[in-house]
């Protein structure tokens, strides 16, 4: 009997090692594992979500492009008009007024889609357009954040309808597409991102006279793609443009604002330079 009951007995079971829990430190090694690889995939991942929007940004301003191309086949080779101030209506490319403030402007979709206060309004698909999908500014409106409706803002110099003297005793405003002839029309930018800190109405203002050790920033273009920005040409191609000048990129004082103070001076600044150059070309010259 004695005998029996000890062999009844159950001997401890040994677990193979695939039944088996993890211990701490293997748990602690797996964590590290995962934390290192996830430091090695981010600044893929980072790139190409940038490199996405960068895509995004490109096929959006060259739809402005063509329709900015098809409006002139339509109207005799006249361009769209391109005009400074916050008024709304007939001979604009685009109506409103996008500030730092909660005006209703800065998420009226109306003034991208309406013909009566957007001259591309029926060329275009939608209000999408307008907008880069690296622009990540809002507008904070009844205590809520939107995101503003546009990005985007024409070069002065293709058909400014205003009275403001921006240079046009010197240098050319083209009033139709075939007039586009130096610089060239692949070289003639038309659309730019605008920097989310000065962008307002439609137009993007470049002075042609201030050159040299007088160049002045009047508009900033964006660098949401890292340091560059989306723009358009007049043969309908389009580009990142990567801005050199640690200038034109800086953030800027509330004193630097458009909306506040006059243009920055910014000597000898190559990206204005550029800008300048592609903009517009001399009367003198064209003639």
């Amino acid at each position: 009997m004695r005998t029996a009951a000890v062999s009844a007995v159950r001997k401890p079971v040994r677990l193979r090692g695939s039944e088996r829990g993890f211990t701490l430190l293997e748990l602690m090694a797996v964590m590290v594992i995962i934390a290192f690889v996830m430091a090695m995939l981010l600044p893929a991942l980072s790139k190409s979500k940038a490199r996405a929007e960068g895509i995004y940004c490109l096929s959006n301003i060259k739809q402005l492009q063509m329709a900015w191309e098809m409006y002139a086949g339509d109207h005799q080779e006249w361009l769209p008009g391109v005009v400074i101030g916050s008024g709304s209506g007939p001979g604009r490319w685009v109506s409103g007024w996008l500030d730092t403030s909660s005006s209703p402007d800065n998420t009226n979709t109306t003034f991208l889609t309406d013909a009566r206060y957007s001259q591309l309004a029926p060329y275009l698909k939608g209000f999408e357009v307008y907008h880069c999908p690296s622009d990540r500014s809002t507008a904070q409106i009844g205590g809520h954040s939107y995101q503003r409706v546009r990005s985007e803002s024409m070069n002065c110099w293709m058909n400014y309808t205003g009275n403001n003297d921006i240079g046009q005793d010197t240098y050319q405003i083209f009033r139709k597409i075939n007039q586009i002839m130096e610089p060239p029309p692949g070289e003639a930018w038309v659309f730019i991102d605008e920097s989310a800190e000065t962008i307002n109405d439609g137009l993007f203002q470049t002075n042609l006279k201030a050159r040299g050790n007088t160049t002045q920033i009047v508009d900033y273009p964006a660098s949401n793609h890292d340091l560059a920005a989306g723009v358009s040409f007049a043969d309908g191609h389009a580009i990142i443009k990567r801005w050199l000048d640690h200038r034109t990129t800086a953030p800027l004082k509330t004193s630097q604002l458009i909306q506040l103070a006059a243009p920055v001076s910014s000597p000898n600044n190559t990206d204005i330079l550029w800008l300048q150059d592609h903009a517009s070309t001399a009367k003198a010259a064209a003639e």
